[in-house]
């Protein structure tokens, strides 16, 4: 059910283990059916980026300090992170940093703020956060005590990576959430590469997490934490203190229409300047659309929840990507790239569609330098990053 393959018979155990009603357990486990709602589909073909062994997800940013963005991925097949560095019109290898459990989320940020990027990743079990700190060339070492603890269980479950200046220091702090635990964990970084759990964590979260967003939904200039609750049919909104510490908003958590939200985007899908939230749902095409009120109240826009026809996974993003003044929705799944066009007033529009194969994240990025945002999601089975270029 997320991006290490979607159902594996470790997630039936656990699912098991805490009593999932059995309806709720069938559906998880039964297979995601493409459907044929209608949709365009392009002619265009994507660059393919080779890169080991069934990679889960990825990441872009500049990690050689030459103005273009590259890429890395979450190989859970061979248990590495590759990099690919971005040379003329392809990507050439880099390091591979190897990681002692499946790698399963991946993100990039300064964490020791020194001008380049780091890369950050969590195993699916595992309870501890791997850092390894770039040298602006390409290269990567880890970061002195990495792996760093944030949850502790008996059977870690992590479902979570969001990435952010959590306590105003103007370093960014990382946040991890898991299932078994029903815990989010906040360990702020020390400007140097490490991460400490901070004060008053881990945060309980009433539910099961999947993947955190965080975003300012108050307004208050901090930042706050969103998180889907598979099992609860439910969304919580935190609202961030400013110092790493997180309660919940007033109404928070916000009920979802449909069963096991379990993937969120934050954008402001209808312009009045305040954080909505994209949420998909597990084992359907559906997808909920919540309008923020900019106090972290969310409410359901006319027409949600919408029907995509593909059902996506936990990795989406929000991007303009045609350029026409509105946040389109980017995801992947069920063996298609999926771009639901936004309508500028919380709704979801046409639909275009790119073949893929296996996958279950999303990103959108500038890739080729021409101002518009290009899009990239990996290939399980294929061993590869699709990227799909705006003017190609």
């Amino acid at each position: 059910m997320d991006g290490r393959g979607q159902d594996t018979k470790l997630e039936v155990r656990e699912l098991l283990n805490h009593a999932f009603l059995i309806v709720g357990l069938a559906s998880a486990l039964a297979c995601a059916r493409p459907s044929h709602a209608p949709g365009a589909t392009s002619a265009r073909e994507p660059l393919r980026v080779e890169v080991g062994s069934r990679p889960i997800d990825l990441a872009a940013g500049d990690l050689d300090g030459d103005g273009k963005l590259d890429l890395a991925s979450a190989n859970a097949g061979d248990r590495r992170i590759s990099v690919r560095l971005h040379r003329g019109e392809g990507f050439i290898p880099a390091d591979s940093l190897p990681v002692d459990l499946e790698p399963h989320l991946l993100r990039l940020a300064d964490l020791d703020l020194d001008g380049h990027l780091d890369v950050i990743a969590t195993a699916h079990d595992s309870g501890s956060v791997w850092v390894w700190l770039g040298d602006g060339r390409g290269g990567f070492a880890a970061a002195t005590g990495s792996p760093f603890a944030a949850i502790a269980a008996d059977k870690p479950h992590n479902h979570g990576l969001a990435v952010g200046d959590l306590d105003g220091d103007g370093d960014p702090d990382v946040v991890v959430a898991d299932q078994t635990a029903r815990q989010a964990a906040v360990l702020l970084a020390d400007g140097e590469g490490g991460l400490s759990v901070a004060r008053g964590s881990p945060v309980a979260l009433g539910g099961q997490p999947y993947p955190p967003a965080l975003g300012d939904l108050d307004g208050d200039g901090r930042l706050d934490l969103v998180v889907p609750l598979v099992a609860d049919q439910a969304i919580a909104v935190l609202l961030g203190d400013g110092h790493g510490g997180f309660q919940a908003a007033p109404g928070s958590p916000h009920r979802t229409e449909m069963v096991r939200p379990y993937g969120i985007a934050l954008a402001d899908l209808d312009g009045d300047g305040a954080l909505d939230v994209v949420a998909t749902h597990d084992d359907t095409d559906r997808v909920s659309l919540l309008l923020g009120d900019g106090r972290g109240r969310l409410r359901a826009a006319p027409g949600s929840p919408s029907s995509l026809g593909r059902r996506i996974g936990t990795r989406i993003a929000v991007a303009d990507v045609d350029g026409d003044g509105f946040q389109d929705l980017v995801g992947a799944g069920s063996g298609s790239l999926v771009v639901a066009h936004g309508d500028g007033r919380g709704g979801l529009a046409r639909l275009r569609l790119e073949p893929l194969g296996e996958g279950w994240a999303a990103i959108a990025a500038d890739f080729d330098g021409d101002g518009r945002p290009d899009l990239a999601a990996p290939d399980v089975e294929g061993g590869a990053l699709l990227v799909w270029l705006s003017g190609r």
